[in-house]
């Protein structure tokens, strides 16, 4: 099957909507994780120690929005790709039918 969703447009583009559901999980999780660390901040931790879990949180945060980029990245080109892909069959048939 792997080797059909390189080559089928319409796998292509399920595969693109497979991408973009995990990278709707993984940015609601970062959303949920960053609010546990708000809401932790202000309990008991102060000085350094809260700068410390904030700086943490925040490099997390980015490493997540990155992930989540590079899932749409995938996405997009899944997208692209299986146009294309589509799109030179379509050509290569006329050529052949003429």
């Amino acid at each position: 099957m792997a080797s059909r969703s390189m080559t089928d447009p319409h796998e292509m583009r399920a595969m693109a909507g497979w991408f973009e559901t995990h990278a709707q999980i993984v940015e609601d999780e970062a959303r949920q994780m960053w609010g546990f660390s708000q809401h932790i901040s202000g309990a008991g931790r102060s000085g350094l120690a809260e700068a410390t879990s904030l700086d943490t949180m925040g490099q997390l945060h980015q490493a997540f929005r990155n992930i989540v980029n590079m899932l749409h990245e995938v996405r997009d080109g899944s997208i692209r790709d299986g146009t294309n892909y589509e799109q030179q069959e379509l050509t290569s048939q006329q050529i052949l039918s003429s």
